[in-house]
């Protein structure tokens, strides 16, 4: 934002005296008092014009940051880093400084006037928490169901004397003719049948009875069955039996109803058993081959409702269901292939058609997804179409019916989370795997500042009888109701309103000025926490803040941790206060750590810490260090158990225990919300409630880490906040924790000796670039890797050497 410069800076700038000395020689006497009037008018009229509220113009010019009286510091426009007391050149691209007012807001805070916001053209959203429905769109195309294909065979070896279905693309009901073949295996069955049968049939006659027939074999039933596994139906079989006459063709009928997509042999052909003649494809039911991205899979699920568009009938939705998803991803298109069952009994969905589908899923906290047409019901695991109220089997292959939870669901009645926290995606700003959002605070009550500064006054005046007037005056204030902004603001105010009113009646009820100053104290402790959280009247605030993300889901990103329900997040012109702060070089979206002395927060006092690892801290440490950086002790204390943990989280890291890095996290994130920083005042305050926000997202990412990547990443930003931490507020670091030593063989240390100097040939190749070298030097790194022997080594040896070995090997992969 453009700041107003002082008018002794202008090189145009003529003083007073000066300019009526040179009016005066150019003029004639008698025009030497119309000239002064004139001259001292359009002096008074510029004087004043360069005086805050002066003229409008100027105001919105200087609308940008409000100052707080403390001196104006020199930046470059382009180099937000560079601060300097006084004006002059910017070192790195030798522009002008400009100036710009270092703010008594936090390290992150930015105040606007009215004007400004709305040249800005801000707006904001609240946080809310809501079952968000997510859309994916994707694209595939239409396949034939593959359970649904029918083959004709030649169930007997034989000539194809006709084929009654000539051609591809014939639509065929079950036992319509397909063709006519002729085969001598055929005809000796049919004889062996018709000999059977006129066998039984003398047999009866003459009521006697064969070896066979006593034994219980039936040799009609055995031709019978013959010719049936050669392929003739039941009526042909009758039909033989009653001829009486063995025939050397047979017809074929077809098995299924459906389309021939595949004719495979000619009139004429001799075909062999197990030969396939035609394929047919029962097109009321076909599959839609969908491509999903790898960024929508968290999305996906198994019996999902999907809608599915064609370019051939606009308007017209088919739905289908989710039945597979497949468990590869193709490297190419980096997606996944996704096959959904889609009923199609009118056949307008023709096999080889492209399509569009959608997916809408409502996402639950945690990302979990949710369907309300699944809630309570049973699925089959292999039919997604077979859907129950109660248990079951499946209509279609028998299989044991699921609850539909256990495929991925969370039911809305079953649900004991809260929705999930979500935000426009226009609110974040992000930048690789940090996301900033700017938050609108909620303005004071009118009149609540001038009354604090009024008891304040009276209570440090030392009289009781005033101090308690305005004691009761101030709780008469804070038992106004409060009309400002949102239902978060109402809510968030009643909280310190009651805690200050109590403190404020306690005031008015002194009996002596101690009791007196004591009540003040606990106003003035309440006071620091609500000049953080709320705005001063008319003076829109807006405070940027680090979070951690969710997944998105459609127009929104679910909040994992950094905001609560209710706050504002601003969505428009939030690059340009990101740029306003930057500018004023505070923490920003491209200046994480700001630049300088962070706007007004310089490198507070201390002791530099010489490294991440140092004694265990306490008692007497506590306090050298609480004296060396001018916090309380029992902050102190704190900032030490910060650092043990941080030790036992680096220590877990290193031994690659996951687990246990994911607990320390856990209870790093408990010890940073515990620490008792209600008594740190100024720049110790602000740069804590920076690192603290900072570390407490390194602790919400590496307790919810999935991978050991994402362990290390959480870790690395730890360290960096640490060391910053140990920086800021001159906490010596901890000692570096014993280091076990365990006792091994010569042979062994040498071993160990030629592993460390493959190491260092490698570290010597990266120094100098030389990538042939370092690849050779990290086969041979690999090579001693594999060739140390601890076998004769004793078992502690053996299992510590196995765990080194381990990673190290991972490394040189």
């Amino acid at each position: 934002m453009s700041e107003r410069r002082d008018d002794s800076s202008h090189s145009w700038f003529v003083p007073p005296k000066r300019f009526l000395v040179a009016v005066t020689k150019r003029l004639s006497p008698g025009w030497c008092c119309a000239a002064v009037v004139v001259a001292a008018l359009a002096i008074w009229l510029l004087w004043d014009s360069g005086q805050p509220g002066g003229a409008e113009a100027d105001t919105i010019a200087a609308a940008g940051a409000t100052t707080a009286g403390e001196p104006t510091m020199w930046t470059c426009s382009m180099h937000p880093q560079i601060r300097s007391p006084k004006p002059g050149k910017c070192p790195i691209c030798g522009m002008d400084l400009i100036p710009v007012t270092q703010s008594a807001a936090g390290m992150r805070t930015v105040t606007l006037m009215p004007e400004a916001v709305a040249l800005m053209q801000l707006a904001v959203a609240p946080v809310e928490r809501r079952y968000v429905t997510h859309t994916i769109p994707m694209v595939g195309k239409v396949d034939f169901d593959e359970t649904r294909l029918g083959y004709i065979t030649a169930w007997v070896a034989g000539r194809l004397d006709r084929l009654y279905v000539d051609f591809t693309g014939v639509t065929v009901r079950k036992g319509d003719h397909m063709a006519y073949i002729y085969s001598e295996q055929l005809y000796a069955a049919q004889q062996e049948l018709i000999e059977a049968v006129r066998s039984a049939r003398r047999r009866r006659n003459q009521g006697t009875s064969d070896l066979l027939q006593s034994s219980g074999i039936d040799l009609v039933e055995a031709a019978r069955e013959k010719l049936r596994l050669l392929g003739l139906t039941p009526e042909q079989i009758a039909e033989i039996e009653k001829r009486d006459k063995p025939s050397d063709h047979v017809t074929i009928y077809a098995p299924v109803s459906g389309i021939v997509i595949e004719k495979l042999k000619q009139e004429g052909e001799r075909v062999a058993v197990g030969d396939r003649i035609y394929t047919i494809a029962d097109l009321s039911q076909v599959w839609v081959h969908l491509d999903a991205y790898e960024s929508d899979l968290p999305w996906v699920r198994y019996g999902q409702d999907v809608t599915i568009t064609t370019e051939a009938y606009p308007g017209e939705e088919f739905h289908g269901r989710i039945a597979f998803i497949q468990p590869v991803l193709d490297d190419r298109t980096r997606t996944v292939k996704v096959r959904v069952n889609v009923p199609n009994e009118t056949g307008k969905l023709k096999p080889g058609m492209f399509v569009h589908a959608t997916i809408h899923p409502t996402v639950a906290a945690g990302g979990r997804v949710m369907d309300p047409s699944l809630a309570g019901k049973w699925i089959s695991p292999m039919h997604p179409e077979i859907i129950k109220d109660e248990p079951g089997v499946c209509d279609i292959c028998g299989m044991p019916l699921v609850r539909a939870e256990s495929l991925g669901y969370v039911s809305p009645s079953t649900d004991t989370q809260p929705p999930p926290l979500v935000i426009p995606h226009l609110a974040p700003l992000i930048t690789g795997k940090r996301a900033v959002v700017y938050v609108q605070l909620p303005e004071l009550p009118d009149g609540l500042q001038n009354a604090v500064q009024e008891t304040e006054t009276a209570v440090a005046a030392g009289d009781l009888a005033a101090g308690r007037e305005r004691m009761a005056a101030l709780a008469r204030l804070l038992d106004r109701p409060y009309r400002k902004g949102t239902s978060f603001a109402r809510a968030l105010w009643s909280r310190y309103a009651d805690a200050l009113s109590a403190a404020a009646v306690a005031g008015a009820r002194a009996k002596t000025p101690d009791e007196l100053r004591d009540a003040w104290q606990r106003i003035d402790d309440l006071m620091v926490e609500v000049n953080e959280r709320f705005a001063p009247p008319g003076q829109p605030t807006y405070e940027g803040r680090e979070i951690v993300l969710g997944p998105r889901a459609g127009d929104y990103y679910l909040v994992r941790h950094g905001l609560e329900e209710g706050e504002l997040v601003v969505t428009r012109g939030n690059f340009k206060l990101d740029a306003e702060i930057q500018i004023q070089a505070k923490p920003s979206m491209m200046t994480p750590e700001g630049g300088g002395t962070g706007g007004g927060h310089g490198a507070h006092g201390g002791h530099a810490a010489h490294g991440e690892h140092g004694g265990h801290g306490g008692g007497h440490a506590d306090q050298t260090a609480a004296a060396a950086s001018g916090v309380p002790a029992a902050f102190a204390q704190s900032l030490h158990r910060i650092q043990r943990l941080y030790h036992r989280i680096a220590e877990a890291v290193l031994r690659g225990e996951d687990e246990a890095a994911r607990e320390g996290f856990a209870d790093l994130q408990q010890a940073i919300a515990s620490a008792p920083a209600a008594a740190l005042r100024g720049h110790p305050r602000a740069m804590w409630k920076e690192l603290a926000m900072l570390m407490t997202n390194d602790a919400v990412l590496g307790r919810d880490a999935k991978t050991d990547r994402d362990l290390q990443d959480a870790f690395a930003a730890l360290r960096s906040h640490v060391r910053r931490l140990q920086q800021a507020f001159g906490v010596q670091p901890l000692s570096t924790p014993h280091v076990h030593r365990i006792g091994v063989g010569t042979a062994f240390q040498k071993q160990l000796s030629d592993l460390w100097r493959a190491y260092l040939q490698l570290q010597r190749a990266l120094a100098a670039d030389d990538a042939k070298a370092a690849r050779q030097a990290v086969a041979l790194l690999r090579t001693s890797v594999e060739s140390v022997d601890a076998s004769v080594e004793s078992e502690d040896a053996q299992k510590a050497w196995a765990r080194e070995s381990a990673n190290l090997q991972k490394l040189v992969a």
